[in-house]
């Protein structure tokens, strides 16, 4: 790592330059390899659909659709490598603290944004799609445009990914002493309705099944969230007295 106060504006353009480029390699190097199992992991996705049709609406929607999931899943396994590299640029700029907040809070961050996309398309989905496919089922069959179904897969992941953010927000936000604990508790109520007015806006359906299936796990975060926020409010009393 370079010592960064001692480098020139120049270079550190030309440092940013060179660690952009190798993360563009590492992300092109991953997806060469990743488009081997595009085909698997389309299957998995369409797997709640069951014996229902995927089509395609254009000759070049699927090649265009295979190379975007190669991309993403490229981008996806090469995150870690590709966060070294932002880290190792910035960590010569940021003080102790920062730097212990960024190693332990972006592993976190990566974690609970996995286990959101795991629980949409293994729970969510597979429980929620049946549903929207009995809408109008004695007048029309169901038949998906593969580009349509994976737009709206991937837009209840990023929503599930964000909301499994929760405890790791309010663990942040505790410890920087904006909020405690005992408000995160006197919220519970206030809280538990924005989420089921949330799973409404986020879930392409209305039912209690699939309302439940996003209020409960962002109910049951929320209550991590306050177990961390006493976690972060005993941290910051800690490095309060060492620091007297």
């Amino acid at each position: 790592m370079s010592d960064s106060k001692d480098m020139t504006l120049t270079e550190h353009i030309q440092e940013l330059r060179q660690r952009l480029l190798r993360a563009l390699i590492v992300w092109l190097v991953v997806t060469i390899g990743a488009t081997f199992f595009v085909d698997y992991v389309l299957g998995w996705l369409v797997k709640p659909l069951g014996e229902n049709e995927v089509i395609v609406l254009s000759p070049t929607e699927a090649p265009i659709i295979y190379f975007k999931v190669a991309l993403m899943m490229g981008f996806m396994f090469a995150l870690p490598y590709i966060l070294y590299q932002v880290y190792t640029f910035v960590a010569p700029g940021l003080l102790a603290g920062e730097r212990a907040i960024f190693l332990a809070g972006v592993p976190a961050a990566l974690m609970l944004a996995v286990l959101g996309a795991l629980f949409t398309l293994e729970v969510l989905i597979p429980l929620s799609l049946p549903i929207l496919m009995r809408f109008l089922g004695g007048v029309v069959q169901p038949t998906y445009s593969l580009e349509q179904y994976l737009s709206f897969v991937t837009t209840l992941v990023v929503w599930m990914g964000l909301l499994f953010q929760t405890p790791l927000v309010i663990y942040m936000i505790a410890r920087l002493g904006f909020i405690e604990p005992a408000q995160l508790t006197k919220l519970r109520k206030v809280i538990i309705f924005l989420a089921a007015v949330a799973a409404a806006v986020i879930t392409p359906t209305t039912d209690p099944v699939t309302m439940l299936l996003v209020t409960g796990p962002f109910v049951v975060l929320y209550e991590v969230g306050i177990m961390l926020a006493r976690v972060a409010i005993r941290q910051r009393k800690r490095a309060a007295a060492r620091a007297i």
